[in-house]
């Protein structure tokens, strides 16, 4: 009688890697590879790349953009030598990435200096709020209530660069228009 050879199977009392028996190994399935990639994939969509947000993409954190002064390099080139420069900011809850933004920029007071970064934010001492946005397509309107208050000279300009680079972050906003009140945020400035 001829013998087979055959695969030892381990039994349930005893566990065994393969390795006590040498060229032997067990064999490993491919599935929970496949999970953790399509897990991988699934879960960095909508959290770790802040740059590719659209304006609904529900979010814990975004970026608003604050001033580096007096030729700045960092950012984006703004008027009087300035750059605006993107800050990550943690929201206080999950909302879409265009409001909670704009919300968050609006919402820091106090000194002009941002304390994480030594970056200058314009509207730091204007109690300004949203009271309205509208979107057709790729065009945003944006209606502030309050008023500005600015200290320095380039402070409108910084602020309305602030504002624009913030919303236009968005890759579905192609345009953007803000007011206060009923009048475009530019003519009100242009009137300081």
């Amino acid at each position: 009688m001829q013998r087979t050879p055959s695969t030892p199977i381990p039994s349930p009392s005893r566990s065994s890697t393969g390795s006590d028996r040498p060229g032997w190994r067990l064999p490993l399935p491919r599935w929970p590879f496949l999970a953790l990639f399509v897990g991988i994939a699934c879960c960095s969509q909508g959290g770790g790349d802040l740059t590719s947000l659209q304006a609904d993409t529900p979010a814990e954190s975004v970026q608003i953009f604050l001033i580096e002064k007096n030729g700045g390099l960092l950012g984006r080139k703004t008027g009087c030598g300035d750059s605006a420069v993107p800050v990550e900011v943690k929201l206080p809850r999950r909302m879409p990435a265009l409001g909670g933004a704009l919300e968050a920029l609006l919402g820091m007071r106090g000194d002009g200096e941002d304390p994480r970064t030594g970056l200058y934010n314009a509207l730091h001492a204007s109690p300004l709020r949203i009271s309205n946005l509208q979107r057709r397509g790729g065009e945003l309107r944006v209606r502030l209530e309050g008023y500005l208050e600015l200290g320095e000279e380039c402070d409108g300009e910084r602020a309305l660069t602030q504002l624009t680079e913030t919303a236009l972050q968005f890759s579905d906003v192609q345009a953007v228009f803000f007011y206060l009140g009923d009048k475009p945020l530019r003519e009100a400035l242009a009137g300081r």
